[in-house]
């Protein structure tokens, strides 16, 4: 995906722009995009789930923020067949492992139900299966992650969907087309936006999401951290 000039709202910090898909094979991320040496910061941003949204910004203090880019995309943790639950951890450690980041912005995640799930469609009991097994997945990657990062005295924030949503959009009930706009607008990208459906089944709408939780980070903890 092409990389666009970033607009910032009124009274807003410039924002850095640009992304690309990322790999799935943790080594081949690490040849494409390595650590970069000399005076910066890595800011990792993260939406976690089975189409994990990953954004990455190296702030240099010799540039200004809207001079920085961000690397965003996909980091596969599907499993297949014959593979073991626990594989999707492992995955995860390896890329944060190659990625080394300075500072992780992560979306708080928790599972919610569709609507159509209450419509009928679906029993109680099937509903409340089905969030429980999510939330502990969900619930499992982001353990994975910041006791990787405690571990390596990485500083880690979380980031409600409530606040990224109002960060990204100006309002904290935004849908994920709006984000997904917002996305491509202040980034001059081009995330799937033709429906909530088709952004789901891409991982577009964890893209967006991973995006904005990088761009806290930027805005956020950037000055300071360069201090």
């Amino acid at each position: 995906m092409p990389r666009g000039s970033a607009k910032s709202s009124k009274g807003v910090a410039p924002l850095p722009s640009g992304t690309l898909r990322l790999r799935k094979n943790p080594a081949t991320f690490a040849l494409e995009h390595p650590v970069p040496s000399g005076d910066y910061v890595r800011i990792l941003g993260v939406d976690l789930g089975t189409n994990c949204g990953i954004a990455i910004c190296d702030l240099n203090k010799d540039k200004t923020v809207e001079d920085q880019l961000i690397i965003a995309g996909i980091w596969d943790l599907s499993i297949g067949p014959y593979d073991a639950g626990p594989i999707r951890h492992l995955r995860l450690r390896q890329f944060l492992a190659v990625t080394q980041p300075d500072l992780i912005s992560y979306e708080n995640v928790k599972y919610t139900p569709s609507m159509g799930s209450f419509q009928g469609k679906m029993s109680p009991a099937v509903i409340v299966a089905r969030a429980a097994t999510a939330q502990e997945f969900l619930g499992g990657l982001k353990v994975t992650l910041t006791t990787w990062a405690h571990g390596r005295g990485v500083p880690t924030q979380s980031q409600d969907i409530g606040s990224i949503k109002k960060f990204a959009t100006g309002s904290g009930v935004a849908s994920k087309l709006d984000m997904i706009k917002a996305a491509n607008k202040q980034f001059g990208i081009a995330l799937e936006e033709s429906s909530e459906e088709a952004a789901r089944s891409c991982g577009d709408d964890n893209v967006a999401d991973a995006i904005f939780c990088c761009a806290m980070g930027v805005q956020y903890y950037a000055a300071g951290l360069r201090e």
